[in-house]
């Protein structure tokens, strides 16, 4: 006879004791609250702690700007040799940001598609454009400048012409 006995005993007495919960460390057995068990579980992964101060280290915007990029982005990159920040969280009062910023000249840019969208949606309705007085007037007060230019203007040069002259 083997070590347990009659074969598969073993087994069973193994299956028994994981069905009860008990921790297998290396080849010994521990039960489901021991100090073994416990330090054998594996370590959950704290989490990076957001930095929120609506300028360039703030935790979002480095995501943001890490997480996309698109023709606007790298024609601005390409024509005024200037980073441009996309999504990008200008204050720490609200929630608000910028769908572009161009943070060391503190110029944002607002692009408001839907504007001849009939009914009462998005920045056409009287909902919508209070907030986003309220969102420019916020952005002003923290001493930004706020170009507000509609989807057909990034795609046709107008809205980095305007830009440019801003600068």
């Amino acid at each position: 006879m083997g070590k347990w006995g009659r074969s598969g005993q073993g087994k069973s007495i193994v299956k028994d004791i994981s069905e009860r919960g008990f921790v297998r460390v290396g080849d010994v057995y521990f039960p489901p609250g021991s100090k073994e068990a416990l330090s054998s579980l594996p370590k959950k992964k704290s989490r990076a702690k957001i930095v929120r101060t609506g300028w360039i280290d703030d935790t979002r915007n480095i995501r943001n700007k890490e997480k996309y990029n698109d023709p606007f982005i790298n024609l601005v990159k390409t024509e005024l040799s200037i980073d441009l920040w996309p999504e990008f969280f200008f204050s720490v009062e609200r929630l608000y940001r910028f769908d572009y910023a161009i943070p060391e000249l503190r110029i944002g840019i607002e692009v408001n598609g839907g504007v001849w969208a009939k009914g009462n949606s998005g920045h056409s309705s009287g909902k919508g454009i209070m907030r986003d007085y309220e969102k420019s007037n916020l952005a002003q007060s923290l001493g930004w400048k706020v170009l507000i230019v509609v989807p057909d203007q990034i795609k046709n040069y107008e809205a980095l012409n305007l830009l440019r002259k801003l600068i």
